[in-house]
């Protein structure tokens, strides 16, 4: 027995840990790319002649050492392409627009110096062991270079994970060339290959009469069975990067970062503002100019906002699986340090859904992890002023914990009140938290002016909202959150036309209508519904669709939102705090069409029938 379980462990571990030396070299500062890259073909040297001394020997010791040498001559070619030193002769993203055959040219040219050294030296590694009866190693590089072709095609045509936090900062342009989709055609046709190879191999590992031979078809076998959850890891909803989250150490900030949350319910302006906010920040001169990463969160199972804040001058990570709250801690957390590690911010901005847990939030940036790298933090809550009396009416200790956490709150959407209702608004936040500073706007604009640090001498430690009280500050049990969890986890949506900053970046294509299953949504009675559109749409019948459901026509429905093409060009459109709205959108390559909604007891089969019948037949 422990001539099969053996050899699997050992192929196991050294596959898993140098995997994650390479990554850890590749996030070391690039003056010391050059030393590894002299050792990695030092290594490579070491590697070439093992095989060729092992070729002749057929004892279960020559079998480990042929796999070894196989997979650290592969190993060369990684560090050579992630750390930039045999790549391709393009060095460029792909130009907007560029689709088909040329996108393909395009992606090939990033990495053909790479591939020509792969092939060049699989040659020399069959050369060196050709007609010997130990192809041991020969076969491992085999094995690696198709787990490597596979997986590089199918992140081409579109796969759910990506997994970009691996991929150095040099190679960031690559990021034009990676297409995020739940499948594409390629990958069922890659895991039945790799699965047929991988039983044959275990097969004749099983059927082997020397040892020798049983230990070479587990270590075959083994690798191709990594190839396969390698593959799965692409598409299935997986942690698969925390595998190897212990080499992303080597990527820690160089210097501290500002964090910014931006707060508030589901169509309070949220993402109109953080637009606004990001155009403030690329107006600064280019030499002083901040470089900013987006962190953006949904509560429904499709993301929303990330294809909105793409293009505006910063990074957007999304964070999927829903609102952050103290289930998603750990989530949050390890998305917030990988997102430090790989980009080294010089500040983060974070748009948490509208029904999260602001406390908890500040807890996990306090974390020890996180707090040493950040200078300054800073709440900034939106308050929709046409929504707050309901609000208020419902939400009352929600409110006074975002209004007493905030270091800026904005009172938004402030043209659709009277000048009675603003006061009465301005006059019970300061009667919330009377040392909070208030700022009132329309379309998300605020002054740059309010948006400045207070540089007061005496306000709180920059790793601590100003007013926070001491114990909003512990995201384990902060009381006030804690003790009203029914109230603030409730996507209670007061979202108005002024905010239509809702298209999704996630294709989702399912067909099947998914619940958010989230403990506190569903003590609230909240839950979400997505489902596909048709590839083109009537707008005329998506607007009645809206408006019915802004009338209650299928039940509650807190906020409702969706991409559609219609015509020529696309529409997004949303419903909330009774209002419904459309306009145009430039969606991007691969977009998707579909809708999501939110709230309680909602008529599911009413909506997708409705949705269905906006679907415009074209005669054949």
């Amino acid at each position: 027995m422990h001539q099969y379980v053996i050899p699997a462990a050992f192929a196991l571990f050294v596959w898993w840990f140098s995997t994650g030396a390479i990554i850890y070299l590749d996030g070391l500062p690039r003056r010391t790319f050059k030393w590894s890259m002299l050792g990695a073909s030092a290594v490579l040297l070491a590697c070439l002649w093992g095989l060729h001394d092992t070729a002749g020997r057929t004892t279960v010791g020559a079998a480990y050492l042929a796999f070894f040498y196989g997979l650290f001559a592969w190993g060369w070619q990684e560090i050579s392409f992630y750390m930039g030193y045999v790549t391709g002769p393009r060095r460029a993203p792909c130009p907007e627009n560029c689709a088909g055959w040329r996108h393909f040219g395009h992606a090939v040219q990033t990495s053909l110096w790479h591939e020509l050294a792969i092939i060049a030296t699989a040659g020399l590694v069959v050369a060196l062991t050709w007609g010997q009866p130990n192809q041991i190693g020969t076969w491992t590089f085999m094995v690696l270079w198709w787990m490597h072709q596979s997986a590089k095609l199918n992140v081409f045509l579109g796969v759910r994970n990506l997994n970009e936090e691996f991929l150095p900062e040099h190679l960031t342009f690559l990021k034009s060339f990676l297409r995020k989709r739940p499948m594409n055609l390629l990958f069922p046709f890659s895991i039945t290959i790799s699965t047929v190879i991988a039983v044959l191999m275990f097969q004749r590992a099983g059927a082997a009469p020397t040892a020798f031979a049983r230990v070479g078809g587990m270590f075959l076998g083994t690798m191709m069975s990594l190839a396969i959850l390698e593959h799965w890891f692409l598409v299935l909803p997986l942690p698969a990067a925390r595998l190897w989250k212990w080499s992303l150490r080597s990527r820690a900030p160089a210097r501290p970062f500002a964090v910014e949350i931006v707060a508030g319910f589901l169509g309070a302006g949220k993402t109109t503002f953080m637009r606004r906010r990001l155009a403030m920040l690329a107006e600064q001169p280019a030499a002083s100019r901040e470089k900013t990463v987006v962190l953006v969160n949904d509560f429904a199972t499709v993301g929303i906002d990330g294809s909105l804040l793409r293009g505006q001058g910063a990074d957007v990570v999304e964070l999927p699986n829903g609102c952050i709250c103290c289930s998603l801690r750990d989530d949050l957390a390890t998305q917030l340090e990988e997102v430090v590690a790989r980009f080294a911010p010089d500040r983060v901005l974070i748009e948490p859904s509208g029904v999260a847990d602001l406390a908890s939030l500040i807890g996990v940036i306090q974390r020890p992890t996180i707090a040493g790298f950040v200078r300054d933090l800073r709440v900034i809550t939106l308050i929709d002023a046409g929504a707050f009396l309901a609000d208020f009416a419902e939400m009352q200790a929600h409110l006074t914990v975002q209004a007493r956490l905030a270091s800026l709150v904005v009172i938004n959407k402030t043209d659709l009140v009277s000048p009675t209702e603003r006061l009465l608004v301005e006059a019970t936040l300061h009667r919330l938290s009377p040392e909070t500073r208030l700022v009132t706007a329309c379309y998300g604009a605020v002054p740059p002016a309010a948006l400045r640090p207070d540089p007061a001498p005496d306000a709180a430690p920059p790793h601590a909202p100003p007013h926070a009280p001491p114990h909003a500050h512990d995201h384990a049990h902060d009381h006030h959150a804690h003790d009203h969890a029914h109230h603030h986890d409730a996507p209670h949506d007061h979202h108005d036309h002024h905010d239509r900053d809702d298209t999704a970046h996630g294709h989702h294509d399912d067909h099947e209508h998914d619940h958010h299953d989230h403990d506190h949504g569903a003590a609230a009675g909240f839950a979400s519904w997505h489902g596909p559109l048709g590839p083109l749409c009537d707008a005329e019948a998506i607007g009645r669709v809206i408006e019915a459901a802004a009338r209650g026509t299928f039940g509650p429905v807190a906020r409702l939102k969706g991409l559609a093409r219609v015509g020529r060009g696309w529409i997004q459109f949303d419903v909330a705090g009774h209002h419904a709205s459309m306009a145009a959108f430039a969606a991007a390559e691969g977009e998707s069409p579909r809708v999501v909604a939110i709230g309680r007891d909602l008529d599911e089969t009413g909506l997708a029938a409705a949705f269905a019948g906006c679907e415009l037949h074209l005669a054949t």
